[in-house]
């Protein structure tokens, strides 16, 4: 009967246990025949119509019948249980050794089946890189493959638990920041950029950008200038010293643009020289560690990663929805790229090193872990459940040790007869 209680396990097939059963119970009519068979040659052997030349042999061979036949009924028997439910010592051997027999079981499955050097042979057998380029290489398996990955993603980027994520990330990042020197990796990524190409398309960019302000605001320099002239000063005046500043600033920004101006050079001269300035912890240093800190703390950090958690979310999701979406083709493209790079021998070749040495390292733990399960298993099984369904399934062959014993008694009887009546 199969249970529903996971805390007393039990073994499957129910129908199959009502088969066994009926198949125990037919063999164990045949013994028990086999026996009453002999115990009815036994009786027969005493009636007095029965040849006085006959009758002894047909008692000899029926005794020994009997007594092969209930030897090897009780030792049977006092596998499972009791016979006649009589406390005799050493019988009810299978409920009394449930523990033992449990362990047994699981060291045989550990022995023949789990062990080390036979499953790496196997893994080298089934060559996993060869089914995974198989796999992948078939498009009705990589479409599976890839509807399979694209349904269960969605369960993934469920909105439950974004705050608390976000948060905890927050948290894990600003605690990483706060402990860890940033100096050298803040001054690294400067050095890289000032030497890179992006440096001067970026100040060129930022300088346009400042001119076309500076341009734009004429009239605010004006204005700000009339606003604290004299009243006597005439407004001609006011207009040419707004223009004057106007002037100075657009040519300073003019000349910051150019890597050729005394000024552009004193810019790049001072950016090329800042990466040294931050690695030696200087003022300006401590300022944008600062800085970034603040910036990656858990009230700045938090908030944006959930806002960008929830953006990717939502975009993920509402892509997901389309049969054409960018993520079903970038997984199509990813198992794609993976089969052609899997026909190369090299990659096969390193992708079954990698299962392989993957496999050796953790089959210690599923090892054992096997082994515990297996023995947990059936030590938790009822003792009277356990031994009714192992009986189920050895029970017939056990019914044949009967059949033997009773036949064998009887043959045995009838060359004992023979020799007693050829000696004496």
């Amino acid at each position: 009967m199969k249970s529903s209680d996971q805390t007393s396990p039990s073994l499957p097939d129910a129908a199959d246990d009502d088969g066994l059963s009926r198949d125990l119970s037919r063999h164990r009519w045949m013994a028990g025949g086999c026996l009453a068979l002999a115990a009815g040659g036994w009786a027969a052997s005493h009636a007095p119509f029965m040849p006085p030349g006959v009758a002894p042999a047909l008692r000899a061979v029926a005794e020994a019948g009997m007594v092969g036949g209930l030897a090897d009924w009780f030792a049977v028997t006092a596998l499972f249980r009791r016979p006649l439910g009589l406390p005799i010592p050493h019988t009810a051997l299978v409920p009394r050794n449930r523990d033992r027999i449990a362990d047994g079981i699981a060291a045989y499955i550990d022995r023949e089946f789990l062990e080390p050097a036979m499953l790496v042979e196997q893994v080298r057998r089934m060559d996993p890189a060869a089914r995974i380029a198989g796999l992948l290489a078939d498009p009705t398996d990589r479409d599976k493959l890839v509807d399979l990955v694209a349904g269960m993603l969605p369960g993934l980027l469920t909105k439950q638990g974004d705050a608390p994520l976000a948060q905890a990330l927050g948290r894990a990042l600003a605690a990483g920041l706060s402990l860890a020197d940033l100096r050298p990796a803040v001054a690294g990524a400067l050095r890289h950029f000032v030497n890179s190409d992006a440096l001067e398309p970026l100040l060129r960019e930022v300088a346009d950008r400042l001119i076309h302000l500076v341009h734009s605001k004429r009239g605010f320099v004006e204005a700000a200038v009339a606003g604290k002239s004299r009243w006597w000063m005439p407004s001609s005046v006011d207009k040419s010293l707004a223009d004057t500043i106007n002037e100075a600033v657009l040519g300073h920004l003019w000349d910051l643009r150019s890597p050729h101006a005394p000024a552009g050079q004193e810019l790049r001269q001072w950016l090329r020289a800042l990466p040294d300035e931050v690695a030696d912890g200087s003022e300006l240093a401590q300022r944008l560690l600062e800085a970034l800190r603040e910036f990656t703390g858990p009230a700045v950090a938090g908030p944006l990663l959930h806002d960008l958690l929830s953006g990717l979310r939502d975009a993920a999701l509402a892509d997901l929805d389309r049969t054409d979406g960018h993520i079903r083709g970038a997984l199509h493209g990813i198992a794609g790229s993976l089969a052609s790079a899997m026909q190369e021998p090299p990659v096969r070749d390193r992708l079954n090193q990698a299962v392989e040495q993957a496999f050796t390292s953790a089959l210690p733990r599923w090892r054992q872990a096997i082994r515990d399960f297996v023995a947990r298993t059936l030590k938790a099984q009822d003792v009277g459940e356990f031994t009714r369904r192992l009986e189920l399934r050895v029970g017939r062959d056990l019914q044949y040790i009967r059949i033997n014993g009773t036949l064998l008694g009887a043959a045995i009887g009838g060359v004992l007869y023979v020799l007693n009546g050829w000696v004496g």
